[in-house]
């Protein structure tokens, strides 16, 4: 595991270790920081020859080296840090060196998929699952918190009920797709909701 730590815009490798080529989420590198990064977003950068990989760090200060830098066996491996507030680049750190991907032994080239870009990564954090509101619209929530709930319409202008057990066609109601509050709902197509959500 790489240990590095920002104090102020100096970045300093405190633990290292090897880095093969064809290596894909094995490397794991922790950040600390000192106070001035405090109440700031960060960002790892990660960058070998031509190729450079962004990363989130998020709340943990921890991710993995993205694959794509680990690509070409022979060159140096770096590493800065970025924060921001309020989307405006705060402070920047300079590059450490990781040291030299070291070529891996494979069997041939794989296909991967790339390292998502920083507002997939940011997306993925947000929403995780689509749920009823308690006032019956449909909502996205990330975890117990929603983020935003949008109403829909059923079959005679009622309020629609969505579930999602995995059937498919015209949902027709069975045991715990109903609470108390929403008795007389009537339920709607998957085409319906589809039309609803244009």
């Amino acid at each position: 595991m790489f240990q590095l730590y920002a104090e102020k815009n100096q970045l300093r490798v405190r633990q290292r270790e090897p880095v093969t080529s064809g290596s894909v989420n094995v490397y794991e590198v922790g950040f600390g920081f000192s106070p001035e990064w405090d109440g700031l977003s960060t960002t790892a950068v990660f960058r070998c020859g031509d190729v450079s990989v962004s990363m989130l760090l998020g709340e943990i200060g921890a991710c993995a080296v993205p694959w794509e830098v680990l690509e070409d066996p022979g060159r140096r491996l770096y590493a800065g840090v970025y924060g921001t507030r309020g989307g405006e680049l705060v402070l920047p750190t300079v590059w450490a060196e990781l040291g030299t991907v070291l070529e891996g032994a494979s069997s041939g080239e794989r296909a991967r998929p790339p390292t998502p870009d920083l507002w997939e990564q940011e997306l993925s954090r947000k929403g995780d699952r689509l749920d009823v509101t308690p006032d019956g619209s449909l909502g996205l929530y990330a975890g117990d918190n929603l983020l935003s709930s949008v109403p829909f319409q059923g079959g005679g202008g009622t309020a629609g009920v969505l579930s999602f057990y995995g059937r498919t066609g015209r949902v027709e109601p069975e045991a715990g797709d109903y609470t108390p509050a929403m008795v007389g709902m009537e339920p709607i197509t998957n085409s319906q909701m589809e039309e609803l959500l244009k």
